[in-house]
């Protein structure tokens, strides 16, 4: 049985349809980032032997560049160090703890050599003259080995240019003499949260600072997700937040660039982390808890490749990449342009069973032709299927091609834009996106793949590979709310039509107690609700609501399953958010009903 539902306003009718020309957008959070460190670029690398992570590999991603050349932009390492000349590259497994995307196969691993005189040489790396004043915000992925030296020594993940004597500036690492607890240092004033970090573990990690002004309600707020677990947050007040610059910069790794051999009466030297980072991110502002979370869930549903920062720069020149980008490997692989001489650029990208059941949707943002009054002609291929309908892309432009479940395979997809002439001899890429749908839960008449509800919280992410994160019902009391939480850029809302479809598997209640199924429940986005059942359905309805412009948005959305009985449960079967089939030409803009 299937229901499709709507709860509007009451207006009645035919609807006609409008497109309104696009206006400029932004792709996501990483997008006004202050800086982003991949911390995936060594060409050498050799699994057998030492792979000591040279000055040039420390690259901001913002800005890559080309192999002979960093991009100009961007806030790229002016110092490294450590006993073998800096911290090593190794490709050790990386778990992303809230599902988010590994960084390029690579990460980065810090340890220290202390010499008999207990002076320790820490490996870190300087980005001199790199400073984030006022509110400001990191981002991390990282893996703690464990205390560096002693315990009052903290392992800082990251030094934003501190000056302790004139209270500027803040760290952020792991202490280990309040029971290793993630910690932000702000001028003077430690701030540590409950949660402990332990080793073995990979950790997405982040803090935020908001300066208030000279009121002392500063905040710093500490988000810890780690491997196997959910999101631990904690928001502290604090007076120590500042809008003046200290220090001499940015250093990764440690307190101090400076090494004890070199500088024995240097105490710091000894402050520095222990384990693997895969990547770090700063901002020159406070994020809000949605974007934290955008952050660490990055990218969604699929694949996104690329930031909207008007550059191609953090993709690779064509005469330097390949013909295919395989999916996670490090975004300097990918072709930043093809061209009548390197007409092709291939995404190869894995897909499971159920990933292979959704219709999709495939965008790309261009930034710039041969000239401004050129275009070129692109070809889209899925696999062995060619879309027969050649887009025109001209700089600065959204283009979209829609993938429906029949063109796909479980494994290896491929997705191949190709040059197909025009006025002009190339087209640039600023970023592009594979997405647009995503389900949680098999389509089995089942909610055996989720966890009792006493079990688990009443918001999950639906990047979070562990489903029993997720409650399996609806119930009487204080576990009424089940809230699924998701991002979609702002080009997809206000291109694309979605729907959201789930499934009633079981509805139950206590032996003689009343009132018996079926039960009234509602469903909620983004604060609105759009569908409400007031005498409920039988078990085994599938329930489906399209949605209309206006009820998804840009960067964070939310889905709101509510239990409406003073008494039983409802449970379901799986949650779905699909892009609904259409077919090329599509007139680009933002879609408004009226109806």
């Amino acid at each position: 049985m299937k229901h499709f539902f709507r709860l509007t306003a009451a207006f009645t009718g035919l609807g006609a349809l409008f497109f309104l020309p696009a206006g400029t957008a932004t792709a996501g959070v990483y997008d006004d980032a202050a800086a982003w460190w991949h911390l995936d670029y060594d060409p050498n690398y050799n699994p057998a032997v030492t792979n000591v992570a040279l000055l040039d590999e420390i690259r901001d991603q913002r800005d890559w560049g080309t192999t002979a050349a960093k991009g100009s932009t961007g806030k790229h390492a002016t110092g490294i160090r450590g006993p073998l000349g800096g911290p090593l590259w190794t490709n050790a497994p990386v778990v992303c703890p809230a599902g988010g995307q590994r960084y390029g196969g690579f990460s980065l691993s810090f340890k220290q050599a202390t010499n008999t005189l207990g002076q320790i040489f820490p490996e870190a790396i300087k980005i001199e003259n790199f400073r984030l004043n006022d509110s400001s915000a990191i981002v991390t992925r990282f893996y703690w080995d464990g205390i560096a030296y002693r315990s009052d020594f903290p392992g800082w993940i990251y030094n934003n240019s501190l000056d302790w004597n004139n209270k500027l500036g803040w760290m952020f690492g792991v202490r280990g003499d309040v029971g290793n607890r993630l910690c932000i240092l702000a001028g003077q004033t430690s701030i540590y949260m409950g949660a402990t970090v332990v080793t073995g573990k990979w950790y997405d990690a982040a803090a935020v600072l908001t300066d208030n002004g000279p009121t002392n309600t500063d905040t710093v707020e500490l988000y810890l997700w780690p491997e196997g677990g959910t999101l631990a947050y904690e928001k502290f007040t604090t007076p120590a937040i500042t809008n003046s610059l200290g220090g001499s910069g940015g250093v990764i790794g440690a307190e101090s660039f400076q090494d004890g051999y070199t500088y024995p009466t240097s105490s710091n030297s000894g402050k520095s982390f222990k384990g693997m980072i895969n990547h770090i991110a700063v901002w020159d502002r406070a994020l809000s808890y949605n974007e934290v979370l955008e952050a660490f869930c990055f990218p969604q549903p699929v694949v996104q490749i690329g930031i909207n920062n008007e550059k191609d720069t953090d993709l690779r020149i064509e005469s330097e990449a390949g013909a295919q980008y395989v999916a996670g490997a490090p975004w300097h692989t990918m072709r930043r342009a093809v061209t009548a001489s390197a007409p092709d650029a291939t995404l190869a990208i894995p897909l499971n069973d159920l990933q292979t059941n959704l219709n999709y949707v495939f965008h790309l943002n261009t930034l710039n032709t041969s000239r401004p009054d050129q275009k070129a002609k692109l070809r889209f291929a899925v696999n062995t299927t060619t879309n027969p309908v050649l887009q025109t892309a001209g700089p600065n432009q959204d283009l979209f091609w829609p993938i429906p479940r029949s063109q796909l395979v479980a494994g290896t997809n491929t997705f191949t834009l190709s040059y197909a002439g025009g006025t002009a001899s190339y087209v640039t890429f600023d970023w592009m996106e594979l997405g647009g749908s995503w389900q949680i839960g098999t389509n089995n008449n089942s909610a055996g793949e989720f966890i009792v509800e006493s079990s688990a919280g009443d918001h999950f992410y639906i990047t979070d590979p562990i489903w029993t994160h997720l409650e399996r019902a609806v119930v009487q009391g204080s576990d009424s709310n089940t809230v699924l939480h998701f991002s979609l850029s702002p080009e997809m809302v206000s291109n694309v039509v979605f729907s959201y479809t789930t499934r009633i598997v079981q509805q139950g209640c206590n032996t003689g107690t009343s009132p018996t199924p079926p039960y009234p429940f509602s469903i909620g986005v983004n604060g609105r609700i759009l569908y409400q059942s007031t005498n409920g359905l039988p078990d085994n309805t599938l329930v489906k609501i399209p949605f209309q412009p206006g009820d998804l948005r840009a960067g964070a959305n939310d889905i709101n399953l509510m239990f409406n009985s003073t008494n039983g449960w409802v449970q379901f079967d799986f949650h779905r958010l699909e892009t609904e089939t259409w077919t090329l030409p599509w007139p680009g803009g933002t879609l408004f009903f009226l109806r």
